[in-house]
């Protein structure tokens, strides 16, 4: 078949296609770095965690304006409005990262919220008496600034009363020399 006839049946032969690539199957197995995923997940709570302390800052920072700070142009509406709304997304946050942390986290990672969350609160206990305690000694200094100026003032009056005694008797003992003279 070689003559005519397979020149004609090989016209109507179905021409062979080209052979498609076949598309490799990725490995669904991928290698983890399991040191590597905790020090992203603890890298980014950090991160977290550092935002949420700015925040807590800021809401003592305003709180504490709020009580010692009066200022008579304030719109106490819109104090309140940023108090709540920053108050509303510390919890929001704690929430979300609370889930993240307890339904997100490797099986490796154990109980992490809850034993970050105990340790956060032993922390937290030993900050709070550390900044008492730094608060404290900021008013003694204070307190011994202002006892240092008073005794200043004290002193200074104290040398300003005997010079003028001292001369107002220097005076007189001259006035008394001159009427003994005359």
């Amino acid at each position: 078949m070689h003559g005519f006839w397979g020149q004609l049946f090989a016209f109507f032969k179905p021409k062979p296609q080209a052979s498609k690539p076949v598309a490799k199957k990725r490995s669904t197995y991928v290698a983890v770095d399991e040191t590597q995923v905790k020090i992203d997940i603890v890298k980014n709570l950090t991160e977290f965690f550092r935002l949420e302390e700015q925040l807590a800052t800021h809401i003592r920072a305003e709180e504490e304006k709020s009580q010692t700070v009066y200022d008579p142009n304030q719109n106490l509406m819109e104090a309140a409005l940023k108090r709540v709304m920053a108050q509303q997304e510390m919890d929001r946050l704690v929430v979300q990262i609370r889930e993240t942390m307890v339904y997100r986290s490797p099986p490796e990672m154990g109980a992490l919220y809850s034993e970050v969350h105990k340790m956060r609160d032993v922390i937290q206990g030993e900050q709070e008496k550390a900044r008492l305690a730094k608060e404290a000694q900021e008013r003694q200094m204070r307190w011994q600034r202002r006892q240092e100026e008073r005794n200043l003032q004290l002193k200074l009056a104290a040398v300003i009363a005997t010079t003028i005694f001292l001369l107002y008797l220097w005076l007189w003992l001259l006035l008394l020399s001159r009427w003994r003279q005359i």
